[in-house]
């Protein structure tokens, strides 16, 4: 059936009179996307790393001229992650639920008409009915409902706030892996020059016959391990930088000039587990977005239980029946709870705030656990960072004894490699144990929810 544009006149005026959204298209274009992606100029990351706004990351100078810091990382993270984006949009959906919360039903209004269409008299005037009723017990657990809201949007948020956290923790980490890769790359690059040298210099001897088969083949293999060594790291060090690109929503083959004058840490200092685990539940963003979640939990509970009640419409009507009489009234309805009385609902709120209470509880037991956990792994690389360092001068000494005693033709030269590579070996160590230091340092700062909770760490 075909209806004419003017039955539909009105309808639109009525929309457009009290405040109608009107549908906006948002077509999923090839240069949409790519514009989102573009990546904006360095003045501009200054600007938003300028007015950036989180709980725990704070605004900062933003200079990557000079090469990027882990910080500056972490900040160009936030501000660029893809995926964070699309996190975000749920602070509007949360804002929309806000807003239905707090809206009342619409009033519903009824007309009827009805014609004689028989009988003896068909002169009788046409009867109709118009009514306006409204359900009157929405205003009960209105408040609730706009509670409820508004605590799920602030959960909400802090759900936001902690996935950034992760993201700029895991953006910060990056950078200083591939600190730690490049030097143990340059360490590796020397090595496996000395080898190659030493390689070349057995395989002389060996065609005049100084040495034995044994010998050259142990050196042409102690090289090939180096080599293999070498090529996992620099295999290691693109997967990284891959990963570090994705973090700060770079192109794949997009450089970011590091910065070169990074200090690493030979030990880390932390403040006692007592301290670390206080008052932790309001300073973890997912615990805090938990809590809030459950408190929003327990108002649909309340909501679920008020709605076992009877719900009551009221509404009023005028009426002319066929014999031309007019009447007015007022009228209530209610529904009667006989079969469902909302148990299902209330059964379902229930399991759920329980459910909600149990992963608070777990979380926070987990987080206690994980701050114990990290206090004695920094504990022991601190110690075996000072062991390594303890031992690297004495290889050095050795190293140095050698080059003298070849120089004085009083040991061979097989000898002083092994001593050298020993020590490069030594230096290569120390790097991994400082890079597990940074990695369990900023495991403990997301563990504790504390920004900055390991001074040394920042260089402050």
């Amino acid at each position: 059936m075909k209806i004419s544009r003017n039955k539909f006149f009105p309808a639109i005026l009525f929309c457009l009179q009290f405040g109608c959204s009107q549908y906006q298209s948002k077509p999923l274009t090839e240069q949409a996307v790519e514009l989102q992606l573009e990546t904006p100029t360095a003045y501009q990351l200054s600007i938003q790393a300028a007015q950036i706004k989180h709980p725990l990351l704070k605004p900062m100078p933003f200079n990557i001229q000079d090469g990027l810091s882990p910080d500056e990382a972490a900040i160009l993270a936030v501000l660029r992650n893809p995926e964070l984006r699309a996190v975000r949009d749920q602070h509007g959906i949360a804002n929309a639920q806000l807003l239905q919360a707090g809206l009342l039903p619409d009033p519903q209004v009824s007309y009827s008409l009805s014609a004689p269409s028989g009988g003896s008299n068909l002169d009788s005037n046409n009867a109709f009915g118009i009514g306006l009723s409204w359900q009157a017990t929405a205003l009960i657990w209105r408040e609730n409902k706009i509670t409820a809201a508004e605590k799920q949007q602030q959960g909400v948020d802090l759900q936001i706030a902690w996935q950034e956290w992760q993201i700029a923790q895991a953006a910060k980490l990056a950078v200083y892996q591939l600190i730690i890769y490049s030097k143990q790359q340059g360490l590796l690059t020397e090595m496996a020059q000395r080898l190659e040298d030493n390689r070349a210099r057995l395989q002389q001897a060996a065609d005049e016959g100084l040495v034995t088969e044994l010998e050259r083949v142990a050196a042409v293999s102690a090289k090939n391990l180096v080599d293999i060594r070498l090529l996992a790291l620099k295999l290691q060090k693109k997967q990284q930088q891959q990963r570090l690109n994705r973090a700060m929503g770079l192109k794949p083959h997009e450089a970011v000039r590091l910065q070169q004058d990074i200090e690493l840490l030979t030990e880390l200092n932390t403040p006692a587990y007592d301290t670390l685990i206080h008052d932790v539940e309001n300073l973890r963003l997912d615990l805090m977005a938990l809590k809030r979640g459950y408190e929003s939990q327990e108002e649909r509970v309340h909501i679920a239980v008020l709605q076992q009640f009877p719900q009551i419409s009221i509404g009023f009507n005028h009426a002319r029946d066929n014999s031309n009489l007019y009447t007015m009234g007022f009228g209530v309805s209610m529904t009667v709870p006989i079969f469902d009385r909302n148990q299902g609902q209330i059964a379902l709120d229930r399991a759920t705030r329980q459910q909600l209470f149990d992963q608070y509880t777990s979380r926070l037991f987990q987080a206690r656990a994980d701050i114990a956990e990290l206090l004695v792994t920094i504990a022991s690389i601190n110690k075996q960072i000072q062991s390594v360092r303890h031992a690297i001068p004495d290889l050095a000494n050795l190293v140095n004894a050698y080059q003298s005693g070849i120089e004085n033709g009083q040991v061979d030269v097989f000898n002083y490699y092994v001593a050298w590579n020993s020590l490069t070996d030594k230096k290569i160590d120390l790097l991994t144990l400082e890079l597990q230091l940074v990695q369990a340092g900023i495991a403990l700062e997301v563990a504790s929810g504390l920004y900055h909770v390991t001074p040394d760490f920042h260089g402050k």
